[in-house]
């Protein structure tokens, strides 16, 4: 607790030092620039009940994040050092995985930059796309790190990016946190340049690799080649991203070596009428994640999104994209030149009958009881209003009804009820 009012006290004192710094910036150290960041956020929810009832019940509970950060720049080059600290309150059977942690160190990498060319070393965070397989999980309360290396370039006809990370492991202890053990992601990242032809590409390989994997199937260790490709852009009021991903590879269970043969195309096409009051952009999604049609013909047919935004349905993150078809109508109003909302509703169902339904967080975990049996998961209403308060404060107001389904009821799943409200602070 010390600690957590610590660095709180020290986040909210920032803004004062960054007074006695021109623009935010102090260049006190020889030729080069230091910038200081900060950032505070505070979350309230509510699930009841939580796990659609299984395992679980009525829940509401108080999560804070706090980070600070300092940024050397000089020349071609810069470094940049990221503490954190994450408190959780109220939360029925104690925090959660991502949850809670003591000061610890957020990023801490090294980059160098040239000519198009860049390199980085460090802890680091990496969002790629749309957040589909790879995110910040910012919905989260510890966002999502890596350990290792990316090489990057940037040229005429667009980005490619080579990775080498290791996600990072939250444990309890203050500047403690690591790498972890069994687990690694490689590959490669490319993203076309705009203005050549209609929409940009992204494309990209992927290996993923984890050491106690859950599936429907068995678990175990899984290595996963994962290839994909989006399509993404606007064209007057229309906009697009659509994503096609096809994956390979082996889980190796005790009694067995399952074949991995998964797939997901996602899409979400929306229009925007600027012009009318509330600018109206009225869209649809529509995902098909495979499931497995066997769990006992050797082969694993449970897509895995490797590390998606937690919030990849909705803010409530109940459902996993992993065994799962859904079209989601939605529509989004700008009520006010700092306010603007979304509503939506999610009609989902199980891809193959004798898989499971996946919740989140990731790694995926599938809902006990819930394979075989009916397909229909259930129906999800939603909302979600934002309020840019003033240029440092941001409010938003989360809300979501879920309407259990065959597949959740026959495993012990009730309707659910969530709410959050969130303020975040950045400066």
């Amino acid at each position: 607790m010390f600690v957590l009012r610590l660095l709180t006290l020290a986040v909210l004192a920032t803004p004062a030092l960054a007074l006695a710094c021109e623009g935010g910036y102090c260049s006190e150290a020889g030729d080069g620039q230091l910038q200081l960041d900060a950032s505070m956020r505070l979350r309230g929810l509510y699930y009841d009940p939580a796990r659609f009832g299984i395992g679980g019940s009525e829940d509401g509970y108080g999560l804070l994040r706090a980070l600070a950060s300092a940024t050397y720049a000089r020349d071609d080059w810069q470094a940049k050092v990221q503490l954190g600290v994450h408190a959780e309150s109220g939360k029925a059977g104690g925090p959660g995985r991502t949850d809670r942690g003591a000061m610890d160190v957020q990023q801490a990498y090294w980059r160098w930059q040239r000519d198009g060319l860049r390199v980085q070393l460090g802890r680091q965070e990496a969002a790629y796309g749309s957040s589909r397989l790879l995110s910040v999980r910012d919905g989260a309360n510890i966002r999502l790190a890596f350990d290792g290396a990316r090489v990057g370039w940037n040229g005429r006809l667009g980005s490619l990016d080579l990775m080498a990370l290791r996600p990072v492991e939250n444990r309890a202890g203050a500047f403690d946190d690591r790498g972890e053990h069994g687990a690694h992601l490689w590959g490669a990242y490319a993203t076309s340049a705009r203005g050549h032809g209609t929409g940009q590409w992204d494309a990209y390989l992927l290996d993923y690799g984890r050491d106690g994997a859950r599936f429907a199937a068995g678990n175990g260790v899984e290595r996963r080649q994962t290839v994909g490709a989006r399509w993404f852009g606007q064209a007057g009021a229309l906009d697009w991203n659509s994503e096609l991903v096809a994956q390979g590879g082996e889980l190796r269970t005790a009694g067995a070596d399952l074949d991995i043969r998964a797939w997901t195309v996602a899409t979400d096409t929306g229009w925007r009428w600027a012009a009318l009051p509330l600018q109206p952009r009225l869209g649809l999604k529509a995902d098909i994640a495979s499931g497995d049609g066997n769990l006992h013909d050797g082969c694993l047919g449970t897509f895995n999104a490797l590390f998606p935004k937690s919030a990849y349905f909705s803010e409530a993150s109940l459902l996993a994209p992993a065994n799962l078809m859904d079209i989601q109508p939605t529509l989004a109003l700008r009520l006010h030149q700092a306010v603007s909302t979304e509503v939506g509703v999610q009609l989902a169902w199980k891809h193959r009958r004798a898989d499971a339904v996946y919740t989140t967080p990731a790694p995926l975990v599938a809902l006990p009881g819930s394979a075989g049996g009916a397909r229909r998961i259930g129906t999800q209403y939603k909302s979600e209003t934002r309020w840019q308060a003033s240029e440092h404060w941001q409010w938003q107001l989360q809300l979501a009804w879920v309407d259990a389904g065959p597949a959740l009821k026959q495993a012990g799943g009730q309707d659910t009820l969530f709410a959050s409200i969130v303020g975040a602070w950045q400066w």
